[in-house]
C-alpha cells in the first residue's frame, strides 16, 4: 500500500505527489494553487509570482521563501507553474495554436490571427488549452486554417454541434473576424421557418405567415439593428404566433374561417380556455386592421392579483444580502438593484460599466437619463463586485464592458441564470419589483421615477395611485418655488 504523507499547507494525508519546499512537503493541489498567485511580495515588495509563505501565512516570492526550484519558463522567462517540458502554459498554448491555425504556407492564417492573439493573451491560458481538447473546436479551427471550411456564418449555422459553433462564432465576432450576429434573432428566424414550413389547412389565406412576417419578424429585425434582441421579446413573439395558430385552428374546428369570426366567437374563445388565449389579441387586432376579420372587441387581460412584497420583507431581503456569506456576490448585486431600484433582471444584466460611476464622492448608476446615487453599504457591495467581475480571465470577455459579463464571448450574463440565482435565495421577482417601485413613487413624483428608472410614465403613475401617493399638487408646488 502506497504510504500517505501530510501536506504542510492543507494538512491532508496524500500520496507523495508534490514538491518539498522549506516549509515541508506541499501536495500537488496546493502546489498548483501556490504557483498561480501573483502580486507584491510582503518580504521584498517586488511584483512577481508568490508561491511561498512567511511565518504569518502571507504569500511571498521564491527568494524570500528560500524555494530553490526554478519556476521561470525556459522560453519566455515568466515565472509560472511549469506546464510541459519546462515551458509555461502560455508558451505551450502558443505552440498548439500555431500548429492548429497554420495555413498551407505553414504560417498562421491571416484571418485567424486575432483569435490567436486573443487566446494567447488571456489571463488563464490553461483554460484555453483544455478548451482546445474539444474535437469540435479542433475540427472547426483546423478546417478554417487549411481552407476546407469557409470562414462564414453559414459554416457555424450548419455545424452539427451548435453549442460549440455558437460559442466560437461569438468569439470570431468579438475579435472582428465576422460581423456580430444576434443569436436570438437567428434562433427566431430558424423557429419561424420551421413553424411555417407547411401552411396549415385551417389557414388557406396564409394569415399566420403574413402576421408572423409583416408584424413580428419585421419588428424584431428593426430592434435587432439597433441593439441585441432581448430573449423575452423573442419568446413573447413566439408565444403570440403559437396562440394565433391555435386560434385559427379553433375557428376551423368550429366550422368558421377568419372572415366569419364574430364577437360571440371571441367571447367563447376567451371563456373556455386558459388565460394564455388572451395573447391572440395582437393577431386579431392585426387581422381587423387588414380587414381579414370584422371589427370585434378583444379585451385586454387584467390580472386578478398583483404580486407584492411587504416593505418588511423587502428590507429583510436587503439585510440578507449584507449579512450572508453564502450568496454569490454577483447575485447579491443583482438582488440589490432589483430591491432598491425596481429594475427588471433583463435590464440589470445589460448594465454597462460606463453606466456605473465610481468616485471618491460615492457610486452612481444610470438606469435612464439621470445618474442615481447608490447608498452605503450597497455601494461598497457593488464596488467590491466591480473590481473582481466574473468570466474575465478568458479570451471571451477579457475586456468586457458589461457589469455582468457572461460566459459567451462579448455577451452579458443570461437573464435566466440570474433569475434562478435570485429565486434560489427566496426572492419573488415580480413581487420585489412591484414593492420597490411602490416605495420609489412614495418618495419621488412618478414622472421623475419614470425618467430616472426607465419606466413608462403610465406605469409609474399607476403604482403611485395604488400606493396612495399624493403628488397631484407637485407641479403647483414647483411653480410656487
Amino acid at each position: 500500500m502506497t504510504p500517505l504523507t501530510p501536506c504542510a499547507r492543507c494538512k491532508q494525508h496524500v500520496t507523495r505527489r508534490g514538491v518539498t519546499w522549506p516549509e515541508g512537503f506541499v501536495c500537488r493541489r496546493c502546489y498548483q494553487r501556490a504557483t498561480r498567485i501573483r502580486g507584491r511580495c510582503s518580504g521584498c515588495s517586488t511584483e512577481r509570482l508568490l508561491p511561498g509563505r512567511d511565518s504569518l501565512g502571507q504569500s511571498i516570492c521564491t527568494t524570500c521563501a528560500g524555494i530553490l526550484q526554478d519556476l521561470r519558463c525556459s522560453r519566455c522567462g515568466d515565472e509560472d507553474e511549469p506546464f510541459r517540458r519546462g515551458l509555461c502554459a502560455r508558451c505551450c498554448l502558443k505552440d498548439e495554436l500555431s500548429e492548429l491555425l497554420a495555413d498551407r504556407t505553414g504560417d498562421i492564417h491571416p484571418r485567424l490571427k486575432p483569435i490567436f492573439d486573443g487566446l494567447t493573451t488571456q489571463n488563464n491560458p490553461r483554460s484555453a488549452i483544455i478548451w482546445l481538447r474539444n474535437p469540435h473546436v479542433l475540427r472547426l479551427l483546423g478546417g478554417f486554417a487549411d481552407g476546407s471550411l469557409p470562414i462564414s456564418h453559414e459554416t457555424f449555422q450548419s455545424y452539427p454541434s451548435q453549442r460549440t459553433a455558437t460559442h466560437l462564432r461569438d468569439l470570431f465576432a468579438k475579435h472582428g473576424i465576422l460581423a456580430p450576429v444576434d443569436k436570438y434573432m437567428v434562433a427566431f428566424e430558424q423557429w419561424l421557418e420551421n413553424k411555417l414550413a407547411d401552411g396549415p389547412s385551417y389557414d388557406p389565406l396564409g394569415l399566420l405567415k403574413k402576421f408572423s412576417v409583416w408584424h413580428h419578424l419585421k419588428r424584431l429585425r428593426a430592434i435587432s439593428e439597433n441593439r441585441p434582441l432581448p430573449e423575452g421579446t423573442m419568446a413573447a413573439a413566439r408565444q403570440e404566433i403559437t396562440v394565433a395558430a391555435n386560434f385559427l385552428e379553433w375557428l376551423h374546428i368550429h366550422g368558421k374561417a377568419a372572415g366569419d369570426c364574430q364577437q360571440a366567437d371571441i367571447d367563447l374563445w376567451l371563456s373556455t380556455g386558459p388565460t394564455t388565449r388572451s395573447l391572440a389579441r395582437t393577431f386579431v387586432r392585426w387581422c381587423i386592421s387588414k380587414q381579414h376579420i370584422p371589427s370585434v372587441n378583444f379585451p385586454y387581460r387584467i390580472a386578478r392579483t398583483t404580486p407584492m412584497l411587504s416593505n418588511d420583507q423587502r428590507i429583510t431581503h436587503l439585510r440578507q444580502l449584507l449579512e450572508s456569506s453564502d450568496i454569490d456576490l454577483c447575485i447579491c448585486v443583482a438582488a440589490a438593484l432589483l430591491l432598491l431600484y425596481a429594475q427588471p433582471v433583463t435590464r440589470i444584466c445589460s448594465i454597462r460599466m460606463d453606466e456605473v460611476s465610481i468616485s471618491v464622492d460615492g457610486l452612481e448608476i444610470r438606469f435612464g437619463k439621470d445618474w442615481v446615487p447608490v447608498p452605503e453599504p450597497f455601494a461598497e457591495l457593488i464596488r467590491e463586485y466591480a473590481s473582481n467581475r466574473p468570466n474575465m480571465n478568458t479570451a471571451s470577455n477579457s475586456h468586457s464592458n458589461w457589469l455582468f459579463p457572461g460566459y459567451a464571448p462579448g455577451k452579458h450574463m443570461h437573464a435566466q441564470s440570474v433569475m434562478r440565482g435570485l429565486r434560489k435565495i427566496g426572492i419573488n421577482l415580480q413581487g420585489a419589483r412591484n414593492s420597490a417601485l411602490r416605495e420609489l413613487v412614495l418618495e419621488v413624483p412618478p414622472a421623475v421615477v419614470a425618467e430616472m428608472f426607465s419606466y413608462h410614465a403610465a406605469t409609474a403613475e399607476r403604482h403611485a395611485q395604488a400606493a396612495g401617493a399624493t403628488w397631484s399638487s407637485y407641479p403647483a408646488l414647483r411653480d410656487d418655488g
